[in-house]
């Protein structure tokens, strides 16, 4: 089908030139080639769809046919091409992204927000889960995903990173001996985050890095439940700074350690191999990178 289209392509060229070598010089191809084309897609329909002369081409009957139909393809086709390259000029259409439940009210869901004022064509779908979606079978254009990632056959770039604190509330930070080494803290009550491992990295003077080795017996399945536990006074977390810089400000919550750092989450985008240069995922990327 590949070949009849292209052949057919040729063919109507070949009928708006009347001969072949002006058809070669328009399509950059050799008058051979040109020939040879019209010539198999003859043969594949078992009619003469031309006569040919040594000054001139006429069309067959069947040749008059195709070409009508010919030249609705040639304009349909030119007419898809052209919307395509509207919509690279002024994007519309739908967006699907998935980013994970820690960043509604991160920085990066602002950035989203001001891509949707720029592009106001645009409609986006936008799922807040901490699931992990197949990007492939669920039709989603891109995953704002937190994390080192597992081999994929995905495109990815890095994005950003949240910058954690440890903390715990006044009231549990009463009830304990103040802390002088990321060690003291492995008898502490941690407010555990299901889908990370018991452990924290932290980094300190010196660039020294500690990693810490808890126990719990208070599992949450997202982030801002365990800051919310957190501020009830259940023990220490690591929330992402965007959800606790305020409860920080107002002493609801203490940093423990402050001249230890908690290691930081990559951010990475996410989308299938096959998005073209000016889509709208690759649009938002690069505004996301910027």
């Amino acid at each position: 089908m590949i070949d009849d289209l292209r052949a057919i392509a040729i063919f109507a060229e070949l009928v708006r030139q009347g001969s072949f070598r002006r058809t070669a010089k328009v399509l950059a191809l050799s008058p051979s080639v040109v020939s040879y084309h019209v010539t198999q897609l003859e043969k594949r329909l078992g009619v003469a769809l031309i006569y040919r002369s040594t000054r001139k081409i006429s069309l067959s009957h069947e040749g008059e046919t195709l070409y009508c139909h010919a030249e609705e393809m040639l304009a349909a086709a030119q007419q898809g091409l052209g919307k395509i390259s509207a919509l690279s000029r002024d994007p519309s259409g739908r967006l699907t992204i998935t980013l994970p439940s820690a960043l509604t009210r991160a920085r990066l869901t602002s950035r989203i927000a001001e891509f949707s004022r720029l592009h106001p064509g645009i409609e986006l779908r936008i799922l807040y889960s901490d699931r992990t979606h197949d990007l492939i079978s669920e039709g989603i254009d891109l995953a704002i995903r937190a994390g080192d990632l597992p081999d994929s056959t995905l495109k990815s770039c890095r994005i950003g990173q949240v910058e954690r604190r440890l903390v715990c509330s006044p009231t549990y930070l009463a009830n304990l001996p103040l802390p002088s080494h990321p060690q003291d803290l492995t008898s502490w009550e941690w407010i555990r985050l299901a889908m990370l491992p018991q452990r924290r990295t932290l980094t300190g003077p010196n660039d020294e890095r500690v990693t810490v080795e808890y126990a719990s017996r208070l599992s949450v399945d997202n982030v801002e439940a365990m800051t919310q536990f957190c501020l009830q006074g259940l023990g220490l977390a690591t929330p992402p700074m965007h959800l606790v810089e305020k409860a920080l400000n107002s002493n609801e919550l203490v940093e423990v350690l402050p001249a230890w750092q908690v290691e930081a989450i990559p951010i990475y985008a996410l989308w299938p191999d096959n998005k073209a240069p000016h889509s709208n995922t690759r649009r938002l990327l690069d505004f996301l990178r910027e």
